[in-house]
């Protein structure tokens, strides 16, 4: 009985640890318009285009995509490649910005995504409505492959013929941050940003959970090429594993972590290191490991 106890106190340890911070970045998406309240003078369109009113109480502004307290400054790699190619100009400063979150992904691999991203913890939550429909038959499977490449490289080479950052406009995590600095400014959403949000939390509850992460998200991609050399990864002691398959019914993204006990092919591209399969494991079996360089 003891033993029993010990393992769901541990079993639920890093889920804990990520809801904290994912519901940390949501409580910071919220906070950040009462620092940048300016309704009387600021252009609502100004906002749904991605422009931030300055500052009126506190000097902290942004979201996930680009950051910002006082003069220290914070961007997304991707948002800064798709600066640099539709303005066709380095800036350093925005260069120097991304030199944090760039660490992180290529030593964390995508861990923005399963850690930080408020739309994928959103979606990571209607898994389980999903579950639910799914049982009564409200639901129908649409089996995607992935397509994130794609949509990166095709939102890149927009941004650089038309000089129109694609990704900047359409990213859900950048739209879900614009569309509360306006409900919070303007008391309004917009059409545009509320249609996109709603279609894909609409489209993972009836149709395929964790479509967009696995299949669609450039930004996700871009990140995820970005960190496919990352030191800390999963592993799975082949001594402890008792091959219960608990870890490939807990895996997001269908995985299959098992594998890795038998030394199969895994696709470290998509696995954002949740955490998942190390919490439902019951013979603790897998762990988190550094990757020793030779």
């Amino acid at each position: 009985m003891i033993v029993a106890e010990e393992t769901v106190k541990e079993r639920w340890k890093i889920k804990s640890v990520r809801r904290l911070t994912q519901m940390s970045v949501v409580a910071l998406l919220i906070g950040v318009p009462f620092c940048s309240q300016n309704p009387d003078t600021w252009s609502p369109s100004l906002i749904v285009r991605g422009y931030w009113p300055a500052p009126t109480i506190f000097r902290i502004t942004g979201d996930t995509w680009s950051f910002a307290i006082g003069n220290f400054h914070l961007m997304n790699p991707v948002a800064f490649v798709e600066v640099l190619l539709s303005a066709k100009e380095f800036q350093f400063g925005l260069f120097i910005s991304t030199l944090i979150p760039l660490g992180i992904t290529m030593i964390f691999g995508r861990v923005f995504c399963s850690w930080l991203c408020p739309v994928g913890f959103v979606l990571e939550l209607t898994m389980r409505v999903n579950s639910i429909l799914r049982r009564v038959g409200l639901t129908r499977k649409v089996r995607t492959g992935d397509y994130r490449y794609f949509v990166l490289v095709l939102s890149m080479l927009f941004a650089f013929f038309f000089a129109f950052p694609v990704i900047s406009v359409l990213d859900p995590p950048h739209v879900l941050g614009r569309e509360l600095i306006y409900f919070f400014t303007q008391s309004q959403v917009s059409l545009a940003g509320a249609s996109l949000l709603a279609s894909i939390l609409l489209f993972e509850i009836f149709f395929s959970s964790r479509a967009w992460c696995k299949s669609f998200c450039p930004s996700g991609g871009a990140l995820s090429l970005l960190g496919i050399k990352r030191l800390l990864r999963i592993k799975v002691n082949p001594k402890k594993c008792i091959k219960c398959r608990k870890c490939d019914s807990a895996c997001p993204y269908s995985l299959s972590p098992g594998k890795l006990a038998e030394c199969q092919y895994f696709d470290w591209t998509i696995c954002d290191n949740c955490g998942l399969c190390i919490d439902i494991c019951p013979n603790k079996a897998i762990s988190y490991w550094c990757l020793k360089r030779k």
